[in-house]
Formats: C-alpha cells, structure tokens, sequence
C-alpha cells in the first residue's frame, strides 16, 4: 500500500535508466508532455476528493438546518395529586390484568376496612379474624388495625353513634406492587344534618401471594391471594379547603418571602 501510495504521489520522478542509441547516447527529460499531464491528472484527483468532501459537509449542514416537516400535538393536563403537568392519557391503553385485578382489591379493601355501618354485628363480622379483611392483610398490617383503628371507632360508634360512608376516588399505581389511593370519607352524627367530609390518601404495598390456608372453605375468602403487606394513611383535607402538603408549602413559602 505504501509502495502504492509511493509510486502515484512521488514528488520528484526517478531517473530513467533507459538507453536509447548513439544519438542521443542517454536520454532523461524532466519536462516531457507526458510527465506534465501525470502530475496535472494528480492534482486534478486531490481536487476533486476535496470537492466531495466538502460538498458532503454541506448537503449534511443544509439538511441539519431543513424546517420540520411534521409537527405532533402533545396535550398536557395538571396533574392535582403531585402538582404537576403530565402529558394527557391515551383514552385506550393496555393494561394487565393483574393490575386490574389489585386496584379492584385495594379499593375492597379500603371500603371493608373505614366504612362503619349502624349495624354493630355486621361490624364486628366484617373487622373480626377470619373475615375476608383479614385474609387480605398481612399479620402486621392486621394487628395494627385490630390494636389502634377498630377500638378507636368502636368507641366512637358506641358513644357517638358514628356512621361512615366511603367513597374511592381514584387508585394509581406508582411502582411495582406500590399504589396510592384517594377517599372520601362522610361522618354522620345523631341531630348533624350534613355530615362531616374529609379526604384522606392511602399508600399502600400489596402484592399476589400463596396464603396457606388451612381448608379449602377459607380459601373462598381470597382465592387470589392478594395480601397487603403495608398500609398507611395521611390526611389530605376537606373539599373546601384541601390541606395538601403542596398548598401548606406554598403558604409557608408566601409567608416568608413575601414583600
């Protein structure tokens, strides 16, 4: 390749060993035709690489710059759980069945665990070991209802004679396994004409587990195994006056720094 490259772009012409007769005894002649048309064919063939590579560089630089051809829309909607703007759902998309099935169950789970009827016996059935409740929450998660919620509104159901109505607005997903919900909650009181309406989120981990039940009548009480492994709940406020940890931020935010 070398010996190649030698040869085409040499800069001075190897003297010519030939002999051509008595008249002229030895003949070498730097400026024959020749000679002049082979180095005027190579300055021509570097002219004409230099030519393509720029005229490359700029097709390239022109179609950079070319205007977009198409546009998409992107519709965008505030998101009021986070406080944010997200790009608007598609009205149909895919969506696993497993994942249908778990958000049906958290919000069974969040109605069977706050909604308090005046039927103290359905109660007690409801909240009791054995019920379905309590096949779809972890020992953990079930001893911290039964130790703190169910006395707290057994008592209030006794001495106030509160009735709770609840509503799920919405359940999402955030990450595998982990969901967030959204409900309302209406407190009826004994001679109260309007009830007392709070909105509360859940956060909760479930996922679908083998649960060894000990008969096969048992496992009629969750066949699918949904088990909640973690389950907390904050306050958000009421209709009227939300009390979310983005509006409180704000309020401090304004309080300081405001002139």
């Amino acid at each position: 390749m070398l010996d190649l490259l030698n040869t085409v772009f040499k800069y001075k012409e190897k003297q010519s060993p030939d002999k051509l007769g008595l008249y002229p005894e030895a003949v070498h002649t730097n400026a024959m035709p020749e000679r002049r048309y082979l180095w005027s064919a190579r300055l021509l063939v570097i002219f004409t690489a230099l030519s393509i590579c720029l005229n490359i560089v700029l097709v390239s630089s022109i179609y950079i710059m070319l205007p977009q051809t198409s546009a998409t829309p992107l519709l965008f909607e505030h998101d009021s759980v986070f406080s944010e703007f997200k790009l608007l759902e598609e009205q149909e998309r895919p969506v696993a069945a497993i994942d249908l099935l778990t958000e049906s169950f958290i919000e069974e789970f969040i109605l069977r665990r706050h909604v308090i009827t005046a039927d103290y016996d359905e109660l007690m059935m409801r909240w009791g070991r054995g019920s379905r409740l309590f096949w779809m929450s972890s020992r953990k998660v079930y001893q911290d209802f039964a130790a703190n919620d169910i006395q707290n509104n057994i008592n209030q159901f006794k001495m106030r004679g509160l009735v709770r109505m609840v509503e799920v607005e919405w359940v999402k997903p955030i990450s595998r396994g982990f969901w967030m919900a959204q409900f309302i909650t209406m407190d009826y009181y004994p001679g109260e004409k309007t009830p007392v309406v709070n909105i509360w989120r859940s956060y909760i981990r479930a996922l679908m587990a083998p649960i060894p039940y000990e008969n096969q009548s048992l496992r009629e009480q969750n066949p699918f195994g949904f088990l909640v492994i973690n389950y907390s709940t904050s306050y958000v406020g009421t209709p009227d006056d939300p009390q979310s940890y983005m509006n409180t931020a704000k309020d401090i935010r304004y309080a300081k720094y405001s002139y």
